[in-house]
């Protein structure tokens, strides 16, 4: 008898403990999404982004790798009012998101549709892959050492911010693809295969 209440309880646990991963991914996503938002309201208290993005740019890239040196010269310094409010954009776009979304699944998970569920982890890995390729961007443009490489001095980050949000938007990104995956075959994410 007690090997069938144990056998019972054992895929409830581990339903349990995917909710829990995932809702802690959730508030992580809230975080990420909180930093992008913060950094566009900064730019636009403070003002001067977009005006003074090819003049920031300019001296940012002299660290940056030659290819991406040469790309920054040549197509982004000469557009960079476009690019900036592209940044502006962007940066909004994947704050908001990321934050609405995981406060909606949080809150209100259990009555979405499926549609709708679809929906909301797309608006995710939208989100994610946007962040993760403007977080990837910064880390080459500001030259920063790889996580595989020992920083240039003793005062200097082991690893940038900009890594480290690159490697959560990436976990965010891949957790979610999964989830996709599981509502594309209609099971709810966190139900036990067994």
């Amino acid at each position: 008898m007690s090997t069938q209440a144990y056998a019972v309880a054992r895929p409830a646990e581990r339903v349990a403990w995917k909710d829990r991963a995932l809702a802690g991914l959730l508030v992580v996503q809230v975080i990420v999404g909180f930093e992008f938002f913060w950094t566009v309201l900064v730019k636009l208290v403070r003002g001067g982004f977009v005006t003074g993005l090819a003049a920031d740019l300019q001296d940012r890239v002299q660290k940056a790798p030659d290819w991406y040196r040469s790309l920054a010269e040549s197509v982004i310094i000469p557009n960079a009012s476009l690019f900036g409010y592209l940044i502006l954009i962007g940066e909004l776009f994947v704050g908001i998101t990321l934050i609405a979304t995981a406060i909606v699944w949080l809150l209100r998970w259990e009555r979405l549709s499926l549609t709708a569920r679809r929906t909301l982890v797309g608006l995710i890995i939208l989100a994610a892959a946007a962040a993760l390729a403007m977080n990837l961007n910064y880390h080459i443009a500001n030259g920063a050492a790889n996580p595989w490489q020992l920083p240039e001095g003793v005062f200097d980050e082991g690893v940038d911010l900009n890594t480290v949000f690159s490697l959560i938007d990436a976990t965010i990104l891949v957790v979610m693809a999964g989830v996709m995956v599981s509502l594309r075959g209609g099971a709810p994410p966190t139900a036990d295969p067994s």
